[in-house]
Parts: C-alpha cells; structure tokens; sequence
C-alpha cells in the first residue's frame, strides 16, 4: 500500500528569481536566481522523485502509471495519464512579467495541454507589496492594446496590494503579475503555458528581448467583469482544485474520501501518523497523501495548505 510521499524540489533559474526560497525554507539551491521550486509534478518540463520509503527514486509519472487507483481514488487522469495539478514555490525577487494564462479549450487546441487556472498562497511580502491583478472593468480590447503599444499601464491595470497569509485565485484569462518582494505557494492546473504581454524590455539569457505572444494573449484575455479583490478568506474552490489553511495546534485528522490531498507545510513540525506508520514533516515539505491511506492524524504544531 502506498504511503505519504515527498519529493525532491525541481529548481528553475528565472531572470527575475532570487534567494527567498533558500532563506525562508533553509534549502540549498543550485544558484542565485531560483525562481521557481516545481514542489509536485507530472509535466514533459519536469518530473518529482520520490526521496521517502520504499518508492524512493521513483518519480511520480511511474508511480501514476502503476498505482493510480490506490492514488488518485475517484480521481481522473488528464491525457497522456499526467497528474492532475502543479504546484511551485515562487520568488519573485524582480518584477514577473505581465502575463495572463488560457483557459482549457483554447490550450489543448493551441497548446495540446490543458489551460491554466492557479491560486497563490502568499508566504512572504515585503513591505508595501503589490500584484497586478486584472483589468479595470472598463478596458476594451483596443484600450489594452493601446496601451501596450504607449508602455503605459495606469489606466488599465488593476495594482493591489498584498500581504503575508493573503490568498489570491487567479482564473485562466487573468491579466496579472506577482511584482518584487512577494513570494508564494502557487497551486495550478498541470500547464506551463504563459503568454507574455509586457515584459519591461529585458534580455534573455541568449541576450535578445524575451518573446511576447501578445496576439495569443489578447485571445484568451477576459475583458469586462475581473474577479473581485478579495484576499482575505482561508479557502479557495474552483473546478479544479480546493485550497485550503489549516492550522493544527497539536492534533488535527483528516480523511481522503477516496480522493488524493497534498500537505505544503508553512511551519512548524509534526507527524502525520497513517495505516502505513508515522511519517515526520516540516516547513517547506509538500506531502502527496494517496487516496488509499483514508483517514490520517497529523500531530504537532505546525501550519499547512490542505490542496485536493
């Protein structure tokens, strides 16, 4: 029978990536410009191994394709038998790019993957942080493209300010960006489809402008109603995953129901005691728990997103 699984962290140099994610979690990272730690995925840019038990060393897509029912429980597979979800830690130590993601028909059909609808967790937020996070309602098509082509953005985007413990959900078709000093737990449909609109003119490593896919983005760009700013609730629900706070001040159980849940532990320590045995966690650990292990008790005081 399966157990609670953890993985190694897959690590991506971004050109606005920082040391946050070796600071906050006391990691060593490959170098000084880690934008994204790949915390659980089943995806063709990168695939988690397994570094607990008996299945150490075996990666996720593996384990898929031979446990999948004892995994997932009721749930489904996306094509090609990948997992479900993605989830990153993020630093932004620089300006993301502005940017905004499809929703499913429009990337299977352009992207042969699915679309991507995410949520953050905000772990980390400087002083006086912000997010661009949507359009003002009244931007149209053409307004947003003027604007682009003057490089100015005050009257169309929405710049708001986030804090630690904030959650933001972020629908496919989103203009948004995470802007310097914010760092965050992101938990996404298993997509890395990015469409860039702006990029502040920077070079890539191959010292040319990074590509821009505005005509993409302009397709699958939400205009009118945004999404209502609102950070301050403990759980996100969306068609594709639930996110979710926890705080376990020293006994807390849970029961799967026959689906698969993710720990990402905040901080703190503690146990998570199961059919299978006792398995230790702490901060910065994310914790695939399979559908076959039905009800656990996690002991210790620690704080968590329950992701399913």
């Amino acid at each position: 029978m399966l157990y609670p699984l953890k993985f190694k962290p897959i690590y991506k140099e971004k050109i606005w990536g920082g040391k946050s994610i070796a600071g906050i979690f006391n990691r060593d990272v490959p170098c000084d410009r880690v934008g994204e730690s790949w915390e659980l995925c089943s995806h063709r840019n990168g695939t988690s191994m397994v570094v607990n038990g008996i299945l150490a060393g075996e990666s996720l897509q593996t384990i898929i394709e031979r446990y999948e029912r004892d995994l997932l429980g009721a749930k489904e597979l996306l094509p090609g038998r990948k997992f479900p979800l993605l989830l990153k830690i993020i630093d932004a130590s620089d300006n993301l790019s502005l940017q905004v993601h499809p929703d499913d028909a429009y990337a299977y059909q352009q992207e042969q993957e699915p679309g991507k609808t995410e949520a953050w967790y905000i772990v980390s937020a400087r002083e006086n942080a912000r997010i661009i996070y949507g359009l003002k309602e009244s931007v149209t098509r053409n307004e947003f493209l003027n604007a682009l082509q003057q490089n100015h953005f005050e009257n169309v985007l929405r710049t708001v300010p986030v804090k630690k413990g904030d959650m933001v959900f972020v629908p496919a078709g989103t203009v948004h960006a995470l802007l310097e000093g914010v760092v965050v737990y992101e938990v996404q449909q298993n997509s890395d489809t990015t469409y860039r609109v702006y990029d502040y003119g920077r070079l890539g490593p191959d010292g040319r402008p990074r590509e821009l896919h505005t005509d993409k983005a302009v397709e699958v760009i939400r205009f009118g109603r945004q999404e209502t700013i609102d950070f301050s609730r403990s759980k996100i629900e969306c068609p594709y995953f639930q996110m979710e706070k926890i705080t376990v001040p020293e006994e807390w159980r849970d029961a799967t129901n026959n689906q698969y849940a993710i720990y990402c532990i905040l901080n703190g320590k503690g146990i998570i005691d199961s059919v299978q045995g006792e398995e230790r966690v702490e901060k910065g650990e994310t914790i695939l728990i399979p559908a076959s292990l039905g009800n656990t008790r996690l002991r210790g005081n620690l704080d968590l997103l329950r992701i399913s």
